[in-house]
């Protein structure tokens, strides 16, 4: 009875004037497409520096801009968007070691100037900020709760932390409509950035390949599905309630990097050869999510299979590279 009063309090985005930073990456694009096909108006800001715009429908307004840039403000100016997804960051752990000032920059900086453009506006209905596992930094127990502290110490985890701090400090100093989403890993169909562990498989088995992998084939993640975590944030934008607080989203898919390839290997009945280079550095080494908070305030849960979805994902790959 408690959940179906909760739902009453989650509004359909339909017919809403939606922003998506970010819209056209791995994520943020299953979003705006997931949104598209609900009924409402979206637009989508991205820079193309890891997104591609052809992952998203025709019937999204596209502006191509960096999240840092001024022409962010005159966008919000006049497109006048009610509800806000805020995707853009530079996603990858490797690159923020090899790089920190622009991932740091960008990750950082870039969310300041979109929640600015929030307050400034003074309107906006809901804004979700998207942060991640990663912003718990090293935490001693698991599995990881909302109200643990940030304390990122790499590069990336450390813009992530200070992102996530910073849309908390927009909601207390200045009230903006805040909800904060903290993903486990995410998997699905048309993530390009192979260096991640599940494209990276199915690079090397579409390929005939070996996989390299960077850590020690032992750092324990938690994987879910694309499609799942679209259902989370549209559900958490929609909600009334909650305002500047933080929702974990996960699986029960909690593997170490070897149990994929194992697990995949099962899974398409095909062996994987890979070697273990163990060149990461400063990294986490064991990480997962409880998402109690999702599934009792929102009636969230993951739907889809560690199986389900690798199957649904090596299919998109199998037409990536082969074609129909």
């Amino acid at each position: 009875m408690e959940n179906m009063a909760e739902l009453k309090n989650i509004a359909t985005l339909r017919n809403k004037t939606i922003l998506v930073t970010g819209g056209a990456g791995f994520i943020g694009s299953h979003l705006v497409n997931e949104l598209i096909g609900q009924g409402s108006k979206v637009i989508v800001v991205d820079d193309l520096s890891s997104g591609k715009k052809e992952n998203i429908s025709p019937k999204a307004k596209f502006y191509e801009a960096d999240v840092r840039s001024k022409k962010i403000t005159d966008i919000f100016e006049k497109e006048k968007p009610k509800v806000i997804f805020h995707f853009a960051a530079r996603p990858l752990v490797q690159d923020a070691f090899n790089n920190p000032y622009e991932v740091i920059e960008v990750n950082i900086m870039g969310t300041v100037n979109v929640l600015e453009a929030c307050r400034k506006k003074g309107d906006i209905e809901s804004i979700i900020a998207v942060s991640s596992d990663k912003a718990y930094g090293k935490a001693e127990k698991l599995p990881y709760k909302e109200d643990y502290p940030l304390m990122g110490d790499h590069p990336y985890d450390a813009s992530k932390s200070s992102a996530d701090l910073i849309a908390q400090t927009y909601f207390s100093s200045y009230g903006l409509p805040i909800k904060i989403t903290r993903f486990s890993n995410v998997f699905g169909p048309g993530d390009y950035n192979f260096s991640r562990i599940i494209p990276g498989i199915v690079e090397a088995v579409a390929k005939d390949k070996e996989l390299l992998i960077r850590s020690d084939g032992k750092m324990i993640r938690e994987y879910t599905y694309v499609k799942d975590i679209v259902d989370g944030c549209i559900k958490l934008a929609g909600y009334k309630k909650s305002f500047g607080e933080a929702f974990n989203f996960g699986s029960k898919n909690i593997f170490s990097v070897v149990d994929v390839v194992e697990n995949i290997e099962r899974i398409l009945g095909q062996k994987i050869n890979y070697k273990i280079l163990n060149i990461a550095k400063n990294e986490i080494p064991k990480q997962y999510l409880d998402w109690t908070k999702a599934k009792e305030v929102l009636n969230w849960q993951p739907k889809t299979t560690f199986e389900e979805g690798i199957k649904e994902t090596f299919n998109w790959y199998k037409e990536f590279y082969y074609g129909k």
